[in-house]
């Protein structure tokens, strides 16, 4: 077995490659890595997978091109250590005999306890009070009040490895939890304790809706005015997942009303621009796409994708694999 690390950005080798996890490789493989901090480009990879059985990825790594596949004649595993791998591989992939995985349910795990945080935040609305706080204002305990999360009617829209995450971290609070999906099937939704409904039914319902949908072209905007008017007064909406997802502009005019709560790690435009609107609202906490910063989990994405390449080798069953029916519900890169 002989693997090939297409990771060149140094700041992700320091992160990904400690000792024990590169030793770990180096028991079940001979490794060669991409130079350092030079760009390895579709051309180099082509040029070189023929050599390799194994590939392992990342962001920033060069994409898999019908040509790059080609040459691969002895490539039987390509393992990502990040999310999506719709960043590196198309659906040609899957016409051939590579297993494809990915460190996905290492990073879900990381979205998910940013999502939660979303929830918890934005439900008791820690930025406003904080922010009024800095301005000299204290809080008035005969006349204020706040959403809170225990006993609350959340919505989860999507079904997913972080939404079942979410849905794991959020029983403590004796929530009732609607879900939206077109995957999930009532016998899985009634041994997670959740109930399915439409996506009309989940906002008029919901007194926190988070997001955890892939962006696809079915999905872009599917969050629009209609949705976001029939969230009650005082309702929480919280996006981890994709800020095209929502229709910006809708969500900045009803934020605007001072009717409803959001907390955002994700926009149309990344960077958020300094003078975007939702940045001048005070009823929205914004962080700049962090969902995945988890430093333990982070550090664990390339360790994970080492276990799932001995698991390869031990003809065991791929925790990560990524099969073309998943793969077509991924958001596009």
């Amino acid at each position: 077995m002989k693997t090939l690390v297409a990771i060149s950005d140094a700041g992700l080798r320091e992160l990904f490659w400690p000792e024990h996890t590169l030793n770990k490789l180096l028991r079940c493989s001979e490794v060669d890595f991409v130079p350092i901090n030079e760009r390895f480009t579709i051309d180099q990879l082509a040029e070189r997978i023929g050599e390799y059985d194994a590939c392992i990825t990342s962001w920033g790594s060069p994409y898999f091109t019908p040509e790059v596949l080609a040459r691969a004649d002895r490539l039987k595993f390509i393992g990502h250590g990040a999310g999506s791998v719709a960043a590196i591989v198309n659906e040609d992939v899957f016409a051939t005999s590579i297993a494809v995985t990915s460190a996905n349910k290492v990073l879900a795990l990381s979205t998910a306890e940013c999502a939660v945080s979303l929830i918890m935040a934005g439900a008791w609305d820690i930025a406003g009070y904080s922010h009024r706080l800095k301005q000299g204002q204290w809080s008035q305990n005969n006349r204020e009040t706040i959403l809170g999360v225990t006993r609350r009617v959340v919505g989860l829209v999507g079904y997913g490895e972080i939404s079942k995450q979410v849905i794991r971290m959020l029983q403590p609070f004796q929530v009732q939890i609607l879900l939206t999906s077109g995957y999930c099937t009532q016998e899985e939704a009634a041994a997670l304790g959740v109930e399915l409904c439409g996506l009309d039914e989940l906002f008029e319902r919901s007194d926190i809706v988070s997001l955890h949908t892939t962006l696809t072209p079915r999905t872009q905007g599917m969050v629009g005015a209609e949705q976001l008017k029939r969230l009650r007064d005082g309702a929480l909406l919280v996006n981890t997942a994709r800020g095209p997802i929502v229709e910006e502009k809708a969500l900045v005019e009803e934020l605007r009303t001072g009717r409803i709560f959001a907390a955002l790690d994700v926009y149309d435009e990344e960077p958020l621009p300094a003078d975007h609107a939702l940045l001048t609202l005070q009823n929205v906490l914004c962080l700049p796409h962090i969902g995945g910063y988890h430093g333990l989990l982070k550090r664990e994405l390339c360790d994970f994708i080492v276990d799932e390449l001995q698991r390869f080798v031990s003809g065991e069953e791929l925790l990560g694999q990524v099969t073309l029916s998943h793969y077509r519900r991924l958001t596009p890169k």
